[in-house]
């Protein structure tokens, strides 16, 4: 008999980075979209502990219905300069359909 496996992928992924290295992702799947509330929120941070090219991402739900929800998406971080300077890109929005 064949057996084949199927997993889930995750809905997203967050991860934060510095010049040293890339902290713990953060891998939130559609189960947890489905069960979350209106303002749950998961971010990802270094944890290196350097502040030269930094890079934290969140996320955050904004909207929800039994169909979807929408996410936002927000990441900051340092250029890699000797004297860092702060950076911020523009937030994203995406909607997140239901099976």
């Amino acid at each position: 008999m064949k057996t084949e496996v199927v997993k889930e992928t995750a809905a997203f992924v967050l991860q934060g980075s510095s010049y040293n290295g890339c902290g713990e992702p953060v891998e939130v799947s559609y189960a947890e979209l489905r069960t979350a509330n209106i303002g749950d929120t998961w971010e990802a941070y270094d944890d290196n502990n350097c502040g030269r090219a930094l890079k934290e991402e969140s996320a955050e739900i904004v909207y929800k219905t039994g169909r979807g929800c929408a996410v936002l998406f927000r990441s900051c971080g340092t250029t890699d300069d000797s004297s860092p300077e702060d950076w911020e890109d523009t937030p994203e929005l995406v909607w997140y359909e239901f099976a």
